[in-house]
């Protein structure tokens, strides 16, 4: 039986927006999904879509591996299927899962990686392909290379709507993964499949509650939200659902890279920021000599979210892990410690108790 067997939902498209028609770098999209009863989700939460594998990656699979594409196999947790469907729904190829490299410790003797954190590096970056080009011997083992395989996971997107807007709607704001590594065009299994999908078809999504991501239940009390790029996505549904209720104190720092072709949702957020709903911050990144980020806004402008904090807002955080999230955190403990003349130890603890309390809350990636 499928591990999809429990009937996730079928999202039909509704329209599909590119956000950034004339810029060079991936796309990016807002996407509009329907199902035909009333979704039930509230603003922070997820949604998982289950993308494809590309014809061309399963087919550069399956001529290295010199299989049978028609050969009905059985792969554990799946029905019978040929090799060309297992490929293309059932199994992981874009991302080179360290567990796999676990399997050829293990069960095949090989002594490349001789710990986890070593088997971590070395996936970073590549796929299936890639290890099958590494380790050519590999493809001796035929078909039997398809159970060493992980399953294709759904990927996880912050909705980007609100339902009380939109009731049987949910949106994604998505960026396509596109990047070249050693004369190939890598792209990303689900972003790629969304990105061809048409007004009329239909995804596999689930909703999937993020209880760490939650707007505060008063509308009176403010809020800060941090965001780059795609990261903006939660922060739409927040403003729907702020507007809805409301709410009036609503802080938002965002940064891209060109604002003339990367100002991601313009028209909503400046027609907020027009209303007197939004207090809106942007910051793009090359369009200037000097490379300005996020936390850089942050810090020129800590007069305007200091004030805001200090009246009970809770701040959120929106994006990369490593890049962003770090930042962020660094620039708001040193507005700390020079506006509120707080030592490095009390601006640290501040920052754990403010987590704790939720008055911080991080969806980073």
């Amino acid at each position: 039986m499928s591990i999809y067997a429990r009937n996730p939902m079928q999202l039909r498209v509704e329209e599909q927006v590119d956000l950034t028609p004339d810029d060079h770098e991936p796309h990016a999209y807002l996407l509009k999904l329907s199902a035909d009863s009333a979704l039930e989700y509230a603003p922070g939460d997820w949604v998982t879509i289950k993308g494809q594998n590309s014809s061309d990656l399963v087919q550069q699979i399956i001529h290295k591996l010199q299989l049978d594409p028609n050969q009905i196999i059985q792969l554990r947790r799946y029905e019978p299927c040929s090799v060309d469907y297992a490929l293309t729904h059932y199994l992981e190829l874009t991302l080179l899962d360290p567990a796999i490299l676990n399997k050829l410790v293990r069960q095949h003797q090989y002594q490349a990686w001789s710990s986890r954190a070593e088997m971590q590096i070395y996936a970073q970056g590549r796929d299936v392909l890639d290890l099958l080009n590494a380790f050519p011997e590999l493809t001796e083992l035929g078909v039997d290379f398809l159970n060493l395989l992980s399953p294709l996971a759904p990927r996880y997107y912050s909705i980007a709507s609100d339902p009380r807007c939109y009731p049987n709607q949910v949106h994604v704001l998505y960026k396509s993964v596109q990047y070249q590594r050693d004369d190939r065009l890598r792209q990303g299994v689900t972003s790629n499949w969304m990105q061809q999908s048409q007004v009329g078809e239909t995804l596999e999504g689930e909703i999937k509650p993020n209880a760490h991501f939650k707007l505060p239940t008063e509308p009176e009390q403010p809020i800060i939200m941090i965001a780059a790029g795609t990261g903006l996505a939660p922060f739409l549904g927040f403003m729907q659902a702020r507007i809805e209720a409301g709410a009036k104190q609503n802080q938002l720092f965002f940064g891209e890279t060109h604002q003339a072709s990367r100002f991601l949702a313009k028209s909503s957020l400046q027609a907020w920021q027009q209303a007197g709903q939004l207090d809106l911050h942007t910051v793009f990144s090359r369009d200037q000599a000097e490379k300005h980020y996020v936390q850089d806004a942050l810090l020129a402008n800590h007069q305007a979210w200091l004030s805001l904090w200090q009246q009970g807002a809770n701040i959120y955080v929106c994006g990369d892990k490593t890049g962003l999230a770090k930042g962020v955190e660094q620039t708001i403990k040193y507005v700390w410690e020079k506006e509120l003349g707080w030592t490095e130890e009390q601006a640290q603890q501040a920052w754990l108790d403010a987590k704790k309390q939720q008055r911080i809350q991080l969806d980073v990636y």
